[in-house]
């Protein structure tokens, strides 16, 4: 694993709260994660097998696990409020507008050093 697709990592679970405990304790959560990792080291491998430059490598990583080239928003925030609206189309319209109504994660920027446009 390369040093940037370490750090990306670190990053991504750093933004979620009691993230690294869950994975000592946690053995789905520590096989998702180990999965991410892989991929992400799959990735940047055929990547850098196809001479693609550092540059465009980091914004792919980013791309795969923010789902912005910049890492600037939370992909996983995006997807959880879009399933969330896709499941309240299932339910009758009372429990549909309840549904709704219940807070999601915020998109936020990835670190604190970055900020959103």
């Amino acid at each position: 694993m390369s040093e940037f697709v370490g750090d990306a990592l670190s990053r991504y679970l750093d933004r979620q709260p009691g993230m690294r405990e869950a994975l000592l304790h946690d053995p789905v959560q520590n096989m998702q994660a180990e999965m991410l990792r892989q991929t992400l080291t799959m990735v940047e491998r055929a990547l850098t097998d196809e001479g693609v430059p550092d540059e465009v490598r980091r914004r792919v990583i980013n791309r795969v696990i923010w789902g912005e080239p910049e890492g600037r928003i939370d992909a996983h925030a995006q997807m959880a409020r879009v399933r969330k609206q896709m499941l309240a189309a299932d339910l009758p319209p009372d429990l549909a507008k309840a549904w709704q109504d219940l807070p999601t994660a915020p998109e936020r920027p990835v670190g604190s050093e970055e900020t959103t446009t």
